[in-house]
Parts: C-alpha cells; structure tokens; sequence
C-alpha cells in the first residue's frame, strides 16, 4: 500500500502546485521581512536614539568614545537589517507591484559609479500574479546582482514590458562580459541554474547573451500561467 499523496503528473496540475509552492515560500519571506522591518529595526533605531541621548549629557571623554563606537555599530546594523529584509522579499512587491519594487531595488544597489535604471513599458503589470511577479523580481534582483559584481558595468537596464499575453523582463549592461559555459557549469556562482530553473518552473523562457561589450538576460512569461 502506497502512503502519502502523489505528486500531481499533469502539465496544468503541475504548474499549479509549482505555483502553491513558490507562493508558500514567498509568504514565508514576506513573513520574515516585515518582523526584521517592523521589530528588529525599530528596535536598533531605539537603540541609536537611546546612545544619542546619552552622548549629549556624558561630560566622560572615554565613555562618550565609546559610546560613539556602540553607535556606530547599531546604525551599522540597523542598515544590514533593513537591506536583508528589502532582499528577502520587499513589501512594496505586494503592496505597490513588481515595477515599484525593481525601482526601489535599483535604488539600494545603485552606487556613485554604476546607475541602475528600470523603465516600464505596455499594459498594468497589475495583471501578473503574485507567483510570476516573484520569479521575475527574483530574477531581475540576481541579474543585476551579478552585473554589478562580476561585469564592472557603469550602467545597468532593467525593462518591464507586460503586454495582453506575456510579461518580458531585461536586465543589460555595459560591462566586460563573462563566460556563459562555464558559469553554467559552476552552479554556486552566479546562479544561472537556479534562474533557469525558477523561470521554467512559471512555464517562461530565459535567454542570456554575454559579450565583451555587456550582458543582456531576458526573461519571458505568458500570462496564461496559474494564479494562486
């Protein structure tokens, strides 16, 4: 006798647990998110406010040095936890849609160097479900992370194009490029099997080119996919 339920074998009712499954995880991040957000980091702005205070009625020069220092390192934190949070799952993915979050994305990555750039195009990404928002932020969040980190770009674009029946993301940049085979084949480095595998998962297609002059990803999603 078999225990357990089976796996679901058909194209449809795969999809749809594919797309159950995605929306319990993203739910768990979210979860996660707002406590780092609503608890973690109020808590440390407490904290700063709390040394602030006591710096300016501390007549000790070595307290107050090191006071400072104990500062210092709670508004150090304070950002790692509001940045590891934004990275888990933004709330503005939900609360506002997928292109306010790639925007505000940008915004946290982009340096004095490198401008990362996120232009929308075609009809309200309102339409795209919850699942299919998720992978294409996660996606767009990984391309750029890698861009950033491995191409030495000095501009990076990410373009939303949602049309009636598919969404399109593209994430390129200018910079010197890298070797598609071999980064396939290290699967911790730069994440390229696990893209492939999220966005196949939604039923998309990921193409990736990579010159000398820039790398350009692009993924796409028809819109026929299961909502949750």
């Amino acid at each position: 006798m078999r225990l357990g339920s089976a796996a679901p074998t058909a194209p449809d009712d795969l999809r749809r647990f594919v797309a159950h499954v995605i929306s319990a995880g993203d739910l768990e991040r979210a979860r996660v998110a707002h406590a780092l957000h609503e608890s973690t980091a109020q808590n440390l702005s407490a904290i700063v406010m709390q040394i602030g205070a006591l710096l300016s009625h501390e007549p000790d020069a070595e307290r107050q040095r090191r006071l400072g220092l104990v500062r210092d390192l709670a508004r150090e934190t304070l950002e790692e936890v509001r940045l590891l949070s934004h990275t888990m799952y933004p709330r503005s993915l939900d609360d506002l849609g997928l292109l306010e979050a790639l925007r505000q994305m940008s915004r946290v990555v982009s340096t004095d160097d490198v401008a990362v750039r996120v232009e929308g195009y075609g009809t309200d990404t309102a339409v795209i479900s919850r699942t299919v928002r998720s992978v294409l932020y996660w996606v767009g969040q990984e391309a750029v992370t890698n861009a950033l980190r491995h191409g030495q770009p000095t501009a990076v674009d990410v373009r939303l194009r949602a049309e009636p029946d598919r969404v399109t993301l593209e994430v390129s940049d200018d910079g010197g490029g890298f070797d598609l085979a071999e980064a396939e084949g290290r699967r911790p480095g730069m994440g390229l099997f696990a893209m492939r595998e999220r966005v196949a998962l939604v039923g998309g297609d990921l193409q990736i080119a990579s010159q000398p002059d820039g790398t350009r990803v692009v993924v796409t999603v028809p819109l026929d996919t299961p909502q949750e």
